[in-house]
C-alpha cells in the first residue's frame, strides 16, 4: 500500500500496483474492510489483475508478475493479449466478447500465457465482471494459477497408462481388473482367449455375466464361487488356487488386493494356463518315489507361485527402479534371507536398485554394504565375477575365507560378517548378451543352503528383471536419438547455408558472363544452379522442420484473396508442369471470402502439393487446384491423375521423412510434413483423399475471415 488520498470525508487507499489514473471509483477507505481485501490483494497465492471494461490494466498483485515475468511496470505497458499463446488469443477475445454482452457472468478456461523469458505455460484463468449495486458493469477482476507442472503429471500420466497397457497385453497370464464390488475394469486379451469367454461380455463390465460364463467350463463351480465370496468380503486378503476346467485344461489362479494410499479399492484377478506344467510333473511323479515326487511338486508350486508374482509385479509399471526394487522385497523371505539388485551405470560404476533383509534390525548393516565403493570389491568378488563373464555365481556355503578374499578391507569384512551369510547366489541381468547388473540371494538365519536348482529359479527372475531394464533403456534412447537426430539437422542445414550460398552466386556469375553462343557451357551452369536451388529448398525445409517443433514457425497473417494466392503460386508452378508434360488448371468458386493467412506460407503449402503431384503423376496427366467455400472457411484441393495412394500409406503420408519408397530420391520426405505444419498454424485442417489408379486429392482449409466485434 503506498498511495493515499485526502478528501473532506475520508482517507482513501489505492495499492502500489495501481496504474496512473487510478480513480476513487476503486479506492477504499485507509483502515476499513476494503484496507484489508487490498493486503490479502497484495500477498495473494494466485495471480490477481483488475481491468477495465475495455481491458485497461487497473492494477495486478505480486504473484501475477511472478507468473509472467514480467514487473508491474512491464506489464502495465502491454496488452492483454500480449501475454496471452498467440494460439489462444482468439478464444480469449470471444469469452471477454460474452462476458461484456451480459452473456456470461464469469469464465473460466485453461490457457497458454507467454512469459518474458518465452517460456510457454498453461493457467487457470477465472475472470469475473463486478457490477455496481443497481447491476451496472463496473470492471473485470481475472484469478490466474500456474497449472503446468498439473499438466505435466496429466501427460506423464496417459503416457504411463498407455504404457502399463501395452504391458499388460504382452504378459502370458490373462489379467482382470475389478473394483470392491466386483464390477470389472479392465481385462487384457490373453484372458478371454484363455477362458474362450467373447471379449465384450469382459468389457460390458457385467462381473455375473462374466462369472456365469466360466462356471460353464469348470468341474467344480462351486468351489469357485465360494473362493470369490470369500475374497470379496475380505478386500485385505491375497489368494492363489487351482482351476480344473472342463476340457482337461488347469489354470492358477492368483488374486491380490488393488491399493491406494495402502487403502483396498478392488482386486487384480491372474489367470496362468498350467496345464503342460502339471502334465509333465505327473510323468515325473511316476518316474520317482512318491515321497520325492510329492516334494518336488510342493517346490515346483512354490517357484511357479514365486515367478507368476513376479511377473505381476514387474509388468505392473515401466518405471523399471520402482518394479526392480519390488521383486527385491518379494524375494525376501521366500527365496533368501536378505537380496540386493545393482544395476551399472554409464560410467561403469553400480547402482543399488532395492535390497531387503528379512531381519529388520540387520537392514542398516545391509545398507553399509551398499555404498561400498566398487573399489572395495576384489575380483574375487560374486559381483565382480558376474560382471566380469556373464555367467551366474553359486557359493553353496559361505566361509570366513570366501568373504577375506571379496572385500579389500578388514572394515567391510567387518560389516559382512555381521550379516552372518552362509549361502550365496549372484546371477546377471543379461540383455543383447552383455550383463545390465546383478540380482544377490543370500541365506543367513534359515540356514538354508542353495542348490542348482535354486540358481535356475533366481536364473528365471534375473531374466524377467532384464528384460524390464532392457525395454525402459530401448524407450529411453529411442527419445534421446530421435532429439540427437533433429538437433545434428539443424546444425547441418545451417552449416550447409554459407558453401551453398557461395555455390549459389558464383554460378549465377557465370551465367552473367558466359556468352550466349557458348550453348554447353551456360548449359551446364544451368544444372549446377537448379541442383543448388533443389539443396537451398531442402535445407530451408529441414529449417521449417526444426521451427514448427520448436513452436517457432513465423506467419504473417493478414487478410487475402484465395483465387489470388492460387494464381499467383500456379504462375510459378505453370514452367514445371510444362517441362513434365502434364496440364496444370484451376477451379476456383466466384466470390470467395477472404482468409487470414500468410500469403506466402499458403503458397509454400501449395507448392509442395503441386510439386508432389507433378513428381507422381505421368506425362499427358492433369493437375487442377481449386478453391470453394465451406461453412466458416475456404477449402483448397490439389487433384491429380497420379498412380494413387494405397490405403495402408495413408496414415503415414504427413509424417517427416516419410517416402513411400526407400529408393525414391526425389525428396527427402519433408515436403508434406511441412504443409502440415503450415496449416495448423492457420488453424487450418489437411487431409488426403485417394484411390489406387485413380489419382489423390490434398485438400487444407483456411478459417474465413470474419469482422471483429468492437
Amino acid at each position: 500500500m503506498q498511495r493515499a488520498v485526502s478528501d473532506s470525508e475520508s482517507t482513501i487507499l489505492a495499492p502500489s500496483s495501481a496504474v496512473p489514473g487510478w480513480t476513487a471509483e476503486y479506492a477504499v477507505p485507509l483502515g476499513g474492510p476494503g484496507h484489508l481485501l487490498l493486503a490479502t490483494f497484495e500477498q495473494a497465492a494466485i495471480g490477481i489483475t483488475h481491468l477495465t471494461l475495455d481491458e485497461q490494466w487497473i492494477s495486478v498483485n505480486q504473484r501475477y508478475c511472478e507468473i509472467t515475468g514480467y514487473s508491474r511496470e512491464e506489464i502495465l505497458g502491454l496488452k492483454v493479449e500480449d501475454l496471452t499463446h498467440p494460439e489462444d488469443v482468439p478464444a480469449s477475445l470471444e469469452f471477454i466478447r460474452r462476458i461484456r454482452a451480459g452473456e456470461l457472468p464469469e469464465y473460466k478456461m485453461e490457457k497458454r500465457y507467454v512469459r518474458k523469458n518465452g517460456v510457454v505455460i498453461w493457467v487457470n484463468l477465472t475472470v469475473s465482471i463486478v457490477r455496481s449495486a443497481t447491476g451496472d458493469p463496473l470492471y473485470l477482476v481475472g484469478f490466474i494459477e500456474d497449472i503446468t507442472q498439473r499438466r505435466d503429471a496429466q501427460a506423464e500420466a496417459s503416457r504411463s497408462v498407455s504404457l502399463l497397457r501395452a504391458t499388460l497385453e504382452s504378459t502370458a497370464d490373462g489379467i482382470l481388473v475389478v473394483d470392491l464390488d466386483g464390477k470389472i475394469l479392465s481385462f487384457n486379451q490373453k484372458m478371454a482367449d484363455m477362458w474362450g469367454i467373447p471379449a465384450e461380455v469382459f468389457a460390458s463390465g457385467d462381473d455375473a455375466r462374466a462369472i456365469k460364463a466360466a462356471l460353464d467350463k469348470l468341474v467344480y463351480p462351486e468351489d469357485f464361487m465360494t473362493k470369490v465370496a470369500e475374497l470379496y468380503q475380505d478386500p485385505d486378503q491375497a489368494s492363489y488356487d487351482v482351476l480344473e476346467l472342463k476340457d482337461g485344461r488347469t489354470f492358477e489362479r492368483y488374486s491380490q488386493p488393488q491399493r491406494i494410499d495402502d487403502v483396498p479399492v478392488g482386486r487384480v484377478w491372474s489367470f496362468r494356463d498350467v496345464t503342460s506344467r502339471l502334465k509333465a510333473e505327473e510323468q515325473e511323479r511316476e518316474l520317482t518315489q512318491e515321497q520325492a515326487a510329492r516334494a518336488e511338486a510342493e517346490n515346483s508350486q512354490k517357484r511357479a507361485s514365486l515367478l507368476a508374482e513376479a511377473s505381476r509385479v514387474l509388468s505392473s509399471s515401466f518405471d523399471y527402479q520402482t518394479t526392480l526394487a519390488a521383486l527385491v522385497r518379494l524375494a525376501v523371505p521366500a527365496l533368501a534371507d536378505y537380496c540386493a539388485l545393482d544395476i551399472v551405470e554409464a560410467d561403469d560404476n553400480f547402482e543399488r536398485i532395492g535390497e531387503a533383509h528379512v531381519d529388520p534390525k540387520k537392514s542398516k548393516l545391509l545398507r553399509e554394504v551398499a555404498h561400498f565403493p566398487k573399489s572395495a570389491l576384489t575380483a574375487r568378488h560374486p559381483l565382480m565375477r558376474v560382471m566380469a563373464t556373464g555367467a551366474p555365481v553359486l557359493e553353496a556355503d559361505i566361509t570366513p575365507a570366501f568373504i577375506r578374499a571379496s572385500f579389500a578391507e578388514a572394515e567391510q569384512r567387518r560389516v559382512v560378517e555381521a550379516l552372518e551369510p552362509k549361502s550365496l547366489i549372484c546371477v546377471p541381468l543379461v540383455a543383447s548378451g552383455k550383463p545390465l547388473g546383478a540380482l544377490t540371494l543370500v541365506t543367513s538365519g534359515s540356514g538354508r543352503r542353495y542348490e542348482i536348482a535354486d540358481l535356475s529359479l533366481a536364473a528365471d527372475l534375473a531374466r524377467r528383471a532384464a528384460i524390464v531394464v532392457e525395454h525402459a533403456r530401448l524407450f529411453h534412447e529411442a527419445e534421446q536419438a530421435t532429439r540427437a537426430r533433429d538437433d545434428v539437422l539443424a546444425v547441418v542445414a545451417h552449416d550447409l547455408r554459407n558453401p551453398l550460398n557461395t555455390v549459389t552466386m558464383a554460378v549465377s556469375l557465370m551465367l552473367e558472363t558466359t556468352p550466349v553462343e557458348r550453348v554447353q557451357e551456360r548449359r551446364q551452369a544451368e544444372i549446377v544452379r537448379r541442383a543448388a536451388d533443389r539443396m537451398n529448398r531442402m535445407i530451408q525445409d529441414l529449417l521449417d522442420v526444426k521451427r514448427m517443433e520448436s513452436g517457432r514457425l513465423t506467419t504473417d497473417m493478414k487478410p487475402e484473396d484465395p483465387g489470388v494466392i492460387i494464381n499467383d503460386t500456379i504462375d510459378m508452378l505453370r514452367p514445371l508442369a510444362a517441362g513434365s508434360m502434364i496440364r496444370l488448371d484451376t477451379d476456383i468458386e466466384l466470390d470467395l471470402p477472404l482468409v487470414l493467412a500468410d500469403s506466402a506460407r499458403v503458397q509454400q503449402v501449395l507448392s509442395n502439393l503441386v510439386g508432389n503431384a507433378v513428381k507422381f503423376t505421368p506425362r499427358d496427366g492433369r493437375i487442377t487446384v481449386c478453391a470453394e467455400r465451406l461453412d466458416g472457411e475456404v477449402r483448397f484441393g490439389v487433384i491429380d491423375t497420379g498412380p494413387g495412394i494405397p490405403a495402408e500409406q495413408l496414415p503415414h503420408i504427413f509424417g517427416r521423412f516419410w517416402q513411400a519408397k526407400t529408393s525414391d530420391r526425389r525428396g527427402i520426405g519433408l515436403g508434406l510434413a511441412i504443409a502440415k505444419g503450415i496449416v495448423e498454424a492457420h488453424n487450418g485442417r489437411i487431409w488426403v483423399e485417394s484411390h489406387v489408379g485413380l489419382g489423390s486429392t490434398f485438400y487444407f482449409t483456411l478459417p474465413a475471415e470474419v469482422e471483429k466485434t468492437a
